[in-house]
């Protein structure tokens, strides 16, 4: 698809596709900044003065915004501005959504996922989480679902924002079925822009298709490889945050990555 195919702000099949206004509004914004792509921070701006939107809703209407059309993060200059170039190539309006049921039993838990808060002793309000986002392949299944209280949910929005410029390398790391190539694809795609790895994005990615315990054994599993890297800190907005720098990486083996780990592991012993 090409971006004469893309439908008008006020047609009728734009209403079809979009029932909401808030996203029909955001449409219609970055339809008319097609030659002159805004940066999130005018997205942002536009969306308060419209709608009055916060920044972590806007956000996660651009998100949603590529449910059904393609609207990737390009770099000019010094800043990634958000360009409307069409047609999404698998449109997702189809998706059923949460039922009341299953947001009912995520919520049932009663307690926050990452703090740990209840709104029975810290007054705090649930929100239905998914763990992995639509916009990297996430689904409404209820193993992708978790309560979070308000303001963890926020913060968590605000930090995957921050990645929407990695979108197109996480979603493609996330396609492999084996959890070590997704963790080492992820590494290279963010290696070769020259960006730290999130330690939060990779344990997300690497239970992409099956849940990892201990995803971080995945990783050390990879210099039986031939792979290495670095393990960063830093300091940020009050906690403390872990990034992976990737030093060294080999071509990936033939057959099962497991099972020639698991070789490679015993032919060290026997040595």
């Amino acid at each position: 698809m090409t971006e004469n195919d893309l439908p008008a702000p006020d047609s009728d099949e734009l209403r079809q596709l979009l029932t909401r206004e808030d996203l029909r509004s955001l449409y219609a914004f970055l339809y008319e900044r097609r030659e002159h792509p805004p940066t999130m921070v005018e997205i942002r701006e536009h969306a308060a003065a419209e709608n009055g939107e916060s920044h972590s809703q806007t956000d996660r209407r651009v998100r949603e915004l590529r449910d059904w059309f393609k609207l990737p993060a390009v770099r000019s200059g010094r800043v990634h501005v958000y360009r409307l170039e069409g047609r999404a190539e698998t449109i997702r309006d189809g998706r059923a959504g949460i039922s009341p049921r299953v947001r009912g039993e995520v919520l049932s838990a009663k307690r926050c996922a990452q703090c740990g808060k209840t709104p029975t002793e810290d007054h705090v309000k649930l929100e239905v989480d998914h763990k992995i986002p639509h916009s990297w392949g996430g689904t409404d299944d209820i193993e992708n679902l978790q309560p979070l209280c308000t303001q963890c949910n926020h913060d968590k929005q605000a930090f995957y924002s921050s990645l929407d410029p990695f979108e197109e390398q996480i979603r493609a790391a996330t396609s492999h079925k084996e959890p070590h190539r997704r963790i080492g694809e992820l590494l290279k795609a963010f290696h070769a822009v020259g960006v730290d790895a999130p330690s939060q994005v990779i344990g997300v990615v690497a239970s992409m298709h099956q849940y990892q315990e201990d995803w971080q054994k995945r990783m050390r599993e990879l210099r039986e490889l031939g792979w290495d890297y670095k393990t960063i800190k830093r300091k940020e907005n009050g906690r403390i945050r872990s990034y992976y720098r990737l030093t060294a990486f080999a071509d990936w083996p033939e057959g099962n990555i497991a099972a020639e780990i698991k070789r490679r592991e015993r032919a060290k012993k026997a040595n």
